[in-house]
């Protein structure tokens, strides 16, 4: 049956633990996990790239931009061209951003306690473990199958 397999009891897990924070960030700031995670990531390394962005966020670039916008239209983050490639987007959080980034974070671990409660410390600590474990092997293969770049 599908709802034996991993990855399925993964992404009900995730998509439920989601939809509970989603409630709680929306009421107070009317941001979602993901813009939450993406001001989070810029509050914490100034003049990030757009495409850096993407790929720790795990966020596709179309609705990356819009997530982006968002958060700029809010007063939230800004853009600017980066210092050392004109070409590229340097990402920045304005002051309100910041403390948006840091109350959310605070209100994050709090839900994660909550969340949480259904395990045991043990338990708990065995999940990390293991959710570790396996997404450093699922990363260690898919850096080896990957093609070589070239210089």
């Amino acid at each position: 049956m599908y709802s034996d397999f991993l990855t399925f009891r993964l992404d009900l897990t995730s998509a439920l633990l989601i939809n509970r924070a989603n409630l709680v960030y929306r009421e107070r700031w009317d941001l979602d996990v993901r813009a939450l995670r993406v001001l989070r990531l810029v509050c914490a390394e100034p003049d990030i790239t757009p495409k850096a962005v993407s790929q720790r966020a795990l966020i596709e670039k179309t609705l990356l931009s819009k997530v982006l916008a968002e958060l700029e239209s809010r007063s939230l983050i800004t853009r600017n061209a980066h210092a050392s490639d004109r070409r590229s987007i340097a990402l920045r959080a304005t002051h309100q951003g910041l403390e948006v980034a840091q109350a959310s974070e605070a209100v994050g671990t709090e839900l994660e306690v909550e969340l949480a409660k259904a395990l045991s410390a043990n338990e708990r600590k065995t999940l990390e473990r293991l959710l570790t474990k396996l997404s450093h092997s699922l990363l260690e293969s898919e850096s080896a199958s990957a093609p070589p770049t070239s210089s």
